[in-house]
C-alpha cells in the first residue's frame, strides 16, 4: 500500500481546532517558547554568556541553561534570579481577549 502525502501543518491546523483541550496545549507550549527565545536573544544582544548570568544571578550555568531550554520548568524564584540579572522585569498585563481558563 502506498503513504499518501500529508500537508503535516493542515494535519496539525485541523485537530487543533477540533480539539479545544490540545488547542491550549499548544498555545501555552507556544508561549513558553516565545518567551524562552527572546530570553535567550535579549541575553545575546546584552553581549552576557550563560556563565555571566549564572554568577549575576547565583544559579549554576547548568541551571541557566535548563531555564532557557523549553520543557523545563524552572521555580518562579529561579525564573526571576535569571530576568533580575539581566537588569529585566517582568510586567503583567490583561489579555484583550475572552479567553477562559479553567481554575486549578
Amino acid at each position: 500500500m502506498p503513504f499518501k502525502k500529508v500537508n503535516v501543518k493542515d494535519e496539525i491546523n485541523k485537530r487543533l481546532e477540533n480539539d479545544a483541550e490540545l488547542k491550549k496545549a499548544y498555545d501555552c507550549a507556544q508561549l513558553e517558547y516565545e518567551v524562552l527565545k527572546q530570553l535567550v536573544k535579549m541575553r545575546k544582544e546584552m553581549g552576557f554568556s550563560q556563565s555571566d548570568v549564572a554568577k549575576k544571578s547565583g544559579l549554576t550555568q547548568q541551571m541557566v541553561s535548563r531555564i532557557e531550554t523549553v520543557g523545563n520548568s524552572p521555580t518562579l524564584r529561579n525564573f526571576i534570579k535569571y530576568v533580575d540579572s539581566l537588569g529585566l522585569e517582568i510586567k503583567l498585563e490583561k489579555k484583550n481577549t475572552d479567553v477562559e481558563y479553567s481554575k486549578m
